[in-house]
Parts: structure tokens; C-alpha cells; sequence
């Protein structure tokens, strides 16, 4: 009776399957959110195993403990770049989209209302920052809500938007000047003011800088 011979030696490229399995689970976890930066970790393990790994025979493991590690460092890499472009888009001004330092104090002037205003940039942001963006803004008989900043750097409330029980507030900045005349005022009085800048404000709305009294 013939018998066949098999090859019963034990594989001992123990390296190359822990590379393996390395690569695996960090090419794997590299595309789920927040836990995915453990395969910063795990990648480079693997391609470090995998390098060492390949010395010995069977290389099979070792060399998939290299390309997912690769691929899992190329995935991580992509991430990177997507969150940057994300926060860059997330932190741009809808008025000044450039975030370069501009002089609005000879722009052109533009009638415009508090309420209006916030009404167009919740209908449309791109479109309400090439309106109202690089131009100096008057406002008229806007009533005062409440007061802010000090005798130096004076500012005034207006509710720029109400959502039931709930007022939302956009703040007009002044310069000292205007501090003894906005001390003389009170809650509901009517305002006219000009502002030169116009940006947007942590979570909604908008808020007012360089601003003066009168038209």
C-alpha cells in the first residue's frame, strides 16, 4: 500500500502572521470614524513586522501584513486631508472668505436691517455674503435690546431673530467716542448706526464691528 508523504512542519513565521493580522485590523479600523486613529499605531507595526518577517519562509503573511498596513497609512493619510478641508470650509466667513485683512472704511455704503439681514444668510450664506461682504452697512431705527462691552469698547444688542420663547442677539461693536452717547441710552430706544464689518458668530447669525453712530 502506497502512502503519500505531507509536509507536517510547523509553520515558524510566527512574525508574518502577527504582521498579517496586523495590517488586517489596521486597514479595517482605518475607516471607522474616531477609532480609526489607533491605526496610526497599528500600520506601522505591521510594515514593521512584515519587513523583518520577510526573511523567513512563508512569506504569504508577511507580505499581506504589508500592503494592508500600507494601504491603512494611505487611508489615514486621506482622512487628514478630508477633516482639513472640512475645517478650513467650516471656519471660512461667509463674508470674508479669503480671511486677509481688509479696509472697509471707504467701501461702499448699503441700507440694510438686522432682521433682513439674518434672514438671508439662513436662506442663503453664499449668496448673502457676496451682498452684504466688503461693504459698509447702515442700519436704521433698530431697537436696542441690551448693552454690552465697557467705556472703551462699547456694544450694543439687537434680537436679530425670535424662535418662539428664544431671541437670538447680533452685537454691534463702537469705538470709544460713541461710549457717551450709547451711556445716554436705554432698552427699546431706536439706534441708526454704520458698521464696516460684518462677520459670522460661533454657531448662527452674525455679529458687527467698526461701528458708528449716525448716517
Amino acid at each position: 500500500m502506497e502512502t503519500v508523504a505531507t509536509d507536517t512542519r510547523p509553520d515558524h513565521n510566527s512574525l508574518g502572521k502577527a504582521a498579517g493580522i496586523t495590517g488586517i485590523l489596521a486597514l479595517i479600523l482605518s475607516f471607522v470614524p474616531f477609532i480609526g486613529f489607533v491605526s496610526w499605531l497599528l500600520a506601522p507595526l505591521a510594515i514593521l513586522f512584515s519587513l523583518f518577517a520577510l526573511r523567513r519562509t512563508p512569506r504569504s503573511m508577511a507580505i499581506v501584513g504589508l500592503i494592508t498596513g500600507a494601504l491603512a497609512l494611505v487611508v489615514c493619510f486621506t482622512w487628514i486631508g478630508a477633516t482639513k478641508s472640512v475645517g478650513e470650509a467650516m471656519s471660512a466667513d461667509t463674508f470674508n472668505p479669503s480671511g486677509e485683512a481688509r479696509d472697509n472704511s471707504n467701501a461702499e455704503v448699503m441700507d440694510a436691517s438686522i432682521k433682513t439681514l439674518w434672514n438671508d444668510i439662513e436662506a442663503n450664506k453664499v449668496a448673502a455674503g457676496q451682498r452684504y461682504g466688503g461693504k459698509r452697512l447702515a442700519f436704521t431705527d433698530e431697537k436696542i435690546a441690551d448693552f454690552g462691552g465697557d467705556a472703551t469698547n462699547p456694544s450694543i444688542q439687537i434680537i436679530g431673530k425670535s424662535d418662539g420663547y428664544l431671541n437670538y442677539f447680533v452685537t454691534a461693536s463702537f469705538s470709544e467716542k460713541d461710549g457717551p452717547a450709547i451711556a445716554q441710552m436705554a432698552k427699546g430706544d431706536g439706534v441708526s448706526f454704520i458698521c464696516n464689518e460684518i462677520s459670522e458668530s460661533f454657531g448662527e447669525g452674525y455679529n458687527l464691528r467698526e461701528c458708528t453712530l449716525g448716517h
